[in-house]
């Protein structure tokens, strides 16, 4: 199984370390980054794709726009970073859409 990470140079170093192949991007670069998901989407050759959570909305975007939901092969590992929130976000407006009612976490 072939690991790779996505991120900035600390991010890639650290999973570097365990055996993923690193590709270090400027995380404030959004088509940098959706060049490299998408080209690591398509090239098959991942098992799983671990990103830093701060990705979460930018993956999302990029699934939405390109109809990869069904298709998706390689797991999207998503890793919570110090102070983020966003994945506990991104689950609240997931389950309130599903009910129909805005919950509160």
């Amino acid at each position: 199984m072939k690991i790779a990470v996505i991120g900035d140079e600390v991010f890639v170093s650290v999973w570097k370390l365990i055996g993923a192949d690193g590709y270090v991007i400027d995380p404030k670069s959004e088509p940098d980054f959706l060049k490299k998901l998408g080209n690591l989407l398509r090239g098959g050759e991942y098992s799983a794709i671990i990103l830093p959570e701060k990705f979460v909305d930018r993956v999302n975007k990029l699934i939405e726009e390109e109809a990869l939901g069904e298709k998706l092969s390689p797991l999207l590992v998503f890793v919570p970073e110090p102070g983020s929130r966003k994945r506990l976000e991104d689950l609240r407006r997931k389950i309130s859409m599903a009910l129909g009612v805005e919950i509160e976490i």
